[in-house]
């Protein structure tokens, strides 16, 4: 392993750091909330840190410090506020980046990788996406995707192992990370025919440099191919299980776009469909993971002692997740059944985004996809398991939140956990015939839902900014919170959509809440004007409160956008693509994390 030993340029530490104890403060936070399950070996990396800190790559440190500033006290003191902090470590890094591009290395992979997450999170998507560009170029150079880099002797020191464990760690990583972010034609950074590389062992063998008797792989990959044991494999770590998730998700995300299904026209109730495969694919290893894997609240408590809960509840999220987004793509359909009209069929553009939607000309053909008729109660059922699904969600995002410290971190995927609990929640309180088992309960999930955003908002301003970027592409109110209220709460309040359009009969025709990019003519001054509006999600959910509610009032005010589109593929093509910029939830324009 000396080849990830290669040194970097010399730099004094102590001209461009803050004290030392300031940084190992954020150090730790850093591996404590932010990357519970990562390639840093917490106690050695730390020890080493206060024992010698010229030992640690002041590139990998302004990195690290660059994520966990603005969670670290001492930071936010010392340069004048979370997005200042956050902000000095970025152009700190960047400063580097020249001289650090050209040599590949460990250190330099790792600080590459934190990089582009940290832009990514700073809707910088362009450099994000080249800094994890050279982070997956040096790993392919060092062949971290092989297994053959892997082997040690035997009787070899404990340090190398912890040091093959932590290069096998970050290979996962990369993969794992842009699996998040995968979406419609998205390829994967590495394919999995390529990958011998076995997943990472458990976290006692990585602290102690222990060479586990026993690895898991990767459905997909040769060696998972080779033995489908190693796959299901029912003692397999936590870090595997969650590197499995991930997959699962990159999966799912990239059949997600309503695209995505205009290859394969077989409707989604045929035994062929990629939705039914999907979906038992989703159940198969479901149904393979260890029970410590699965979600308990017992489980949440035992690996939250392990301070391992934020991984924990990245792997079981992401499963609900990728079980509601497979089916969310139909809930048109699902209302469609509801109101004893023919299913409508889902629209075969592309997702929304504020580019496409401003041009009358769809990037991808038109095709449709479901051409038969369902089998009798499909849609019901389907919606069924949709929203059993959105509880199990909540009630996840419920016990974190319940047991969450006010300066707590928080795993990325979660902010979108919440946004999509709560829209699902808002529209079976509206038509609660969508699940009658669950409907008491939705008025519940959504105010939670609506209450945790907000504590994220303190948490992470910025999410105002990704919020007000999907409100522009939302469906308007066109009532006020109050006459919303008087309304039947299984009809809808706000302007057609198309989701109300499911409700109303093809020849009828919107008329004073049409946007103006549906009819070229009108004007923005002819045009109805909008309500003024909570963003997003808060779009969605306004309406259904009471006047006054408190949550509404943290996260701001902007106005509504005219534009009629299916919020959801905005919600989902923000996430996947960074065109609202999402991780640890990023900012709409180009405003610092910390602004």
């Amino acid at each position: 392993m000396n080849r990830f030993l290669i040194p970097a340029p010399s730099f004094n530490p102590e001209q461009v750091l803050p004290p030392r104890d300031e940084v190992i403060e954020g150090c730790r936070i850093f591996v404590t909330s932010y990357f519970q399950l990562g390639f840093i070996p917490k106690a050695v990396f730390l020890e080493g840190l206060i024992r010698d800190p010229s030992s640690v790559s002041t590139f990998l440190l302004s990195c690290m410090l660059s994520i966990s500033a603005r969670f670290t006290p001492s930071l936010v003191q010392r340069y004048g506020s979370p997005g200042k902090a956050t902000d000095y470590f970025l152009d700190l890094s960047r400063a580097m980046v020249p001289a650090e591009m050209y040599q590949p290395s460990l250190e330099r992979i790792q600080a590459f990788f934190l990089l582009a997450i940290c832009q990514w999170g700073n809707g910088e998507k362009d450099r994000s996406s080249m800094d994890m560009g050279v982070a997956v170029r040096m790993a392919a150079l060092l062949k971290l995707h092989c297994e053959e880099s892997y082997v040690l002797n035997e009787n070899c020191p404990a340090e190398d192992v912890v040091r093959s464990e932590s290069a096998r760690r970050v290979f996962w990583m990369i993969q794992s990370q842009e699996n998040l972010h995968s979406g419609y034609k998205t390829p994967a950074p590495f394919p999995l025919e390529d990958i011998t590389t076995l997943l990472p062992c458990s976290e006692v063998d990585f602290a102690f440099g222990v060479i586990p008797s026993e690895r898991a792989a990767l459905a997909g990959t040769p060696p998972g191919r080779a033995n489908p044991q190693q796959v299901h494999s029912p003692s397999r770590c936590l870090f595997a299980t969650l590197i499995q998730a991930h997959s699962l998700w990159g999966m799912v995300a990239r059949q997600a776009g309503r695209t995505g299904y205009s290859v394969n026209k077989v409707p989604p109730w045929d035994e062929e469909s990629e939705h039914r495969k999907t979906i038992a694919e989703l159940d198969n290893w479901e149904q393979s993971i260890p029970p410590r894997h699965a979600f308990s609240v017992w489980n949440l408590r035992g690996w939250k002692s392990e301070s391992l809960h934020l991984a924990y509840l990245s792997v079981t999220m992401v499963l609900r997740l990728s079980n509601i987004v497979t089916r969310r793509i139909y809930l048109e359909n699902m209302l469609s059944a509801l109101a004893q009209k023919p299913a409508n069929q889902p629209s075969e553009m592309p997702p929304p985004t504020l580019t496409n939607t401003q041009s009358s000309t769809p990037s991808q053909p038109s095709e449709q996809v479901i051409s038969s008729s369902p089998p009798a109660s499909f849609w019901e059922k389907t919606a069924n398991s949709l929203f059993i699904n959105v509880w199990k969600l909540y009630e996840q995002i419920d016990a974190f939140f319940t047991m969450r410290a006010p300066d707590e971190g928080f795993p990325q995927i979660l902010v979108f956990c919440v946004y999509i609990s709560g829209s699902l929640a808002s529209y079976l309180w509206r038509y609660p015939d969508l699940c009658p088992s669950l409907s008491d309960k939705a008025q519940t999930m959504a105010q939670r839902s609506l209450e945790v955003l907000g504590e994220l908002h303190a948490a992470w301003p910025t999410s105002s900014k990704w919020q007000k970027g999907l409100q522009q592409i939302a469906t308007p109110l066109s009532a006020s919170p109050v006459d919303g209220l008087q309304q039947d709460k299984t009809m809808p309040s706000h302007g057609p959509g198309p989701v109300q359009e499911a409700f109303r009969g093809e020849d009828t025709q919107p008329s004073s809440n049409r946007s103006p990019l549906d009819d070229p003519g009108q004007t923005s001054e002819s045009s109805e004007p909008s309500l003024t509006l909570s963003e997003g999600m808060l779009g969605e959910l306004m309406h259904l409160f009471p006047t006054g509610n408190t949550h509404l009032t943290r996260l701001g005010n902007v106005q509504a956008g005219t534009l009629s589109s299916d919020l959801f593929d905005a919600e989902l093509d923000a996430f996947l693509q960074g065109g609202f910029h999402y991780d640890l939830l990023g900012g709409w324009g180009r405003s610092g994390i910390g602004s």
